[in-house]
């Protein structure tokens, strides 16, 4: 009895580890690829619409960063971020809760929906640690 209860603390305790570390963990993550299948990072915009969440931020790292009308490759492009620019991600809804999955094109490759001026301005950039990473302050 003395060994079961002492792995079950001690099983407990690990658990109590995870679930510290998940909500890290949720947020968005390259994958071996650098590709980025979620957007949610820990810094969000504050919300410049009551109607609108407030979407995560993300700093483009390259000059020349286009931004499509939808999630292909060849699609038109709508803009062009220059190095160093904050996005803001559009955030949808689904169901009860946001949608933070990125869209994928033809070939699987995840790109990120971004907030424009207008509801109808949203553009798609490449999801992918070599053009984008999530926003940190310093």
């Amino acid at each position: 009895m003395k060994t079961l209860s002492k792995y079950f603390f001690k099983s407990l305790t690990y658990s109590m580890l995870l679930l510290g570390v998940l909500p890290a963990a949720v947020q968005a993550q390259a994958d071996l690829q650098g590709n980025y299948f979620r957007n949610e990072t820990m810094v969000q915009a504050t919300s410049r619409d009551s109607k609108l969440s407030a979407g995560s931020l993300w700093l483009v790292r390259v000059d020349g960063l286009n931004c499509r009308r939808s999630a292909s490759i060849d699609s038109s492009i709508m803009r062009i971020y220059d190095a160093g620019a904050l996005l803001e991600v559009e955030v949808y809804r689904g169901g009860s809760d946001e949608v933070l999955v990125n869209a994928l094109d033809q070939n699987g490759r995840p790109w990120m929906p971004v907030r424009g001026k207008n509801v109808e301005d949203v553009c798609f950039v490449r999801a992918n640690s070599r053009y984008i990473q999530p926003f940190t302050p310093r």
